[in-house]
């Protein structure tokens, strides 16, 4: 049995080699969102046209040249991939897209998602893609919906004593 346990250990741990090429991959990565005190509810979103989601708290940010302030996300020139999501209540329906504010352009547009507007039901319009910068440019998590509600249509409270997080974005550099 001995050397069916070495076996196994020999094909299953990592190298150090392999660990290092992972850690590589994630070495730059930014995860920024939106954090409020326990009880806060998400704020009011209002209809009609997109709106810049709130992006307060820097979880890592090991990207050189990337940068938060007001919301609004600076990144050098690369490619980059990245994940995000948005939530909202009682809306009816809504959408996020990732907004290039210096090329004015939509990066992505998340899923379409319904919620009525008569129920207590909240969900995250999501979006994942990846895209290219030719110059360092500043981007937005922007969200549109149907119908106007006051209060926690940009998300629901849960207060459990902890940060209610609400929109979020992760995005790593690839090239």
């Amino acid at each position: 049995m001995a050397a069916n346990w070495t076996d196994f250990v020999a094909n299953s741990i990592l190298t150090a080699a392999q660990l290092n090429g992972v850690l590589d991959n994630f070495q730059d990565m930014a995860i920024f969102n939106e954090s409020q005190a326990s009880g806060t509810q998400g704020g009011t979103f209002t209809s009609g046209s997109y709106v810049k989601r709130t992006l307060n708290t820097t979880v890592v940010n090991n990207i050189t040249g990337c940068s938060i302030a007001s919301s609004v996300i600076t990144l050098p020139a690369g490619t980059f991939f990245f994940t995000a999501r948005a939530p909202a209540l009682q809306t009816n329906e809504h959408k996020a897209r990732l907004q290039n504010m210096t090329a004015s352009t939509t990066i992505q547009l998340g899923a379409n998602r319904l919620n009525s507007s008569s129920t207590g039901i909240d969900n995250d319009s999501i979006m994942q893609g990846a895209f290219t910068l030719a110059t360092s440019s500043t981007i937005e998590l922007q969200h549109r919906c149907g119908t106007t509600k006051a209060t926690n249509g940009l998300g629901g409270a849960v207060a459990f004593g902890d940060s209610e997080i609400y929109a979020s974005i992760a995005i790593t550099r690839i090239q």
